[in-house]
């Protein structure tokens, strides 16, 4: 089973992994693209990091080395959208700021798999539906 139920999810924030979770694809000026969230724990507090990255599609690349879709000062394409004491804070936070899905989050490293899926039934634009 790819999705992690939420209690799954904020624990593998709590032992120290990260979440992730394809939210749409877009096109914009004949370039196409994808949104997707990422929750990690926070290296400088007791925490957790609620990310969205916004990139390009580049066939032949791993969705983790896709470039950002507009310029940035790192070139990762990602926001912080905030910071949380706890997991299900940030679980929260994904929800409530990006329409993350609260029953599709994957485990660090699953997100290909997730794109993967997306491309081949078409790439279609507009918030991901797994089918």
């Amino acid at each position: 089973m790819r999705y992690l139920l939420r209690s799954f999810a904020a624990g593998a924030l709590r032992r120290g992994k990260g979440i992730e979770q394809l939210l749409s694809g877009f096109e914009e000026e004949g370039r196409r693209g994808i949104r997707y969230a990422c929750i990690w724990p926070a290296n400088r507090h007791r925490g957790f990091v609620v990310r969205v990255h916004v990139v390009e599609e580049v066939a032949g690349l791993p969705v983790d080395e896709f470039g950002a879709f507009y310029e940035d000062e790192y070139g990762d394409g990602a926001e912080t959208v905030g910071e949380t004491e706890s997991a299900e804070e940030a679980i929260t936070l994904a929800e409530r700021e990006l329409g993350a899905d609260p029953g599709r989050w994957v485990n660090e490293g699953v997100l290909g798999d997730e794109y993967h899926d997306f491309a081949a039934r078409g790439r279609r634009l507009g918030r991901w539906e797994p089918v």
